[in-house]
């Protein structure tokens, strides 16, 4: 990948109003630059991996961005990401909702149009300012995610509808993450089942790479192993580490994308005991080996240059 070029993958348009299109981008923003995004977009970001500081249309100084960060941008006419780092390059991996900024402006002029029942003016009201949010990407953020990428990996029948739910369901998330008096409490109606599965799952997230066990899980959610066990599946329909492992193979998926990681320093980021194992659960669960999908991801990076982004680098 050259220096400063973006590249995106995993792309679904077409999904209807308002959305435009949902993609993976990975860039690169060389040592002590920056890539500057010259066009008017209504973009919903979700940071991956990597980190940088940007600067939007209105803010005074630049603010930090790393992975598990959400940012809101309904417009603007620049946006540039730095990187202060005058010895390394930054590699930044983002998931980018688009949204139809005109179609959402024009219902400004709708009368009596109920957000409850309309998206598009659901967006209009509830997005009408830049917003960022850190740390935001929790474990239901996170399974909508996942389901955008699965469904653009493998365009089953209807896929475009699935994948659409699933970007509704992460705006419906981004909108409640602005509304800290609803957010700082569980809803009431949530069953003790279904929070200690959300507990669990947002303890899995954030120990990924290290070695866990049912017990470690168990005792930082305040249950016993057993009675963990049987309300996750429940719950879920799958075990804790079947949980773990998905979980696993769809960071490592991400780590893929970034060629300056080997496979075994991926295993090891991902909290496999093992290259051997990690390869064995991959191929397990994505139908090809780790090296296979890194090549289908470099083969499916060349075919989409973000040309129409018109993404320009600058030196400082």
């Amino acid at each position: 990948m050259e220096w400063g070029m973006g590249y995106i993958s995993h792309s679904i348009d077409q999904m209807g109003e308002p959305f435009v299109s949902v993609d993976e981008m990975i860039f690169v923003i060389p040592e002590g630059g920056q890539v500057a995004v010259m066009k008017d977009q209504f973009k919903v970001l979700f940071f991956l991996k990597g980190e940088a500081e940007h600067l939007v249309d209105g803010m005074e100084e630049p603010r930090k961005l790393n992975a598990g960060d959400i940012l809101v941008c309904p417009g603007f006419s620049c946006h540039r990401y730095l990187n202060p780092d005058k010895e390394s390059a930054s590699k930044v991996h983002v998931l980018r909702l688009f949204l139809d900024g005109e179609a959402i402006r024009k219902r400004a002029e709708a009368d009596g149009v109920d957000p409850e029942l309309d998206l598009t003016e659901y967006v209009r009201r509830h997005f009408t300012k830049t917003f960022q949010c850190s740390g935001a990407i929790d474990s239901g953020i996170n399974e909508s995610i996942v389901g955008v990428r699965r469904e653009a990996e493998t365009r089953g029948m209807g896929y475009r509808h699935r994948a659409r739910a699933h970007c509704m369901n992460l705006l419906v998330a981004v909108s409640r993450l602005q509304d800290p008096v609803k957010t700082q409490k569980p809803r009431p109606e949530r069953s003790t089942a279904s929070l200690l599965v959300i507990s669990a799952k947002e303890y899995i997230l954030k120990n990924l790479s290290t070695k866990l066990t049912l017990g470690d899980v168990a005792w930082k959610v305040g249950k016993g192993e057993e009675h963990l066990a049987r309300v996750f599946k429940r719950e879920t329909g799958q075990s804790v580490f079947d949980f773990v492992r998905e979980m696993r193979i769809e960071q490592a998926k991400t780590h893929l994308y970034d060629t300056s990681m080997s496979l075994t320093d991926i295993a090891q980021a991902t909290g496999f005991a093992s290259l051997s194992y990690f390869s064995r659960t991959f191929r397990e669960m994505v139908g090809m080996s780790p090296s296979q999908y890194r090549n289908h991801i470099e083969a499916s990076l060349k075919l989409h240059p973000v040309g129409t982004d018109l993404i320009s680098v600058a030196e400082d």
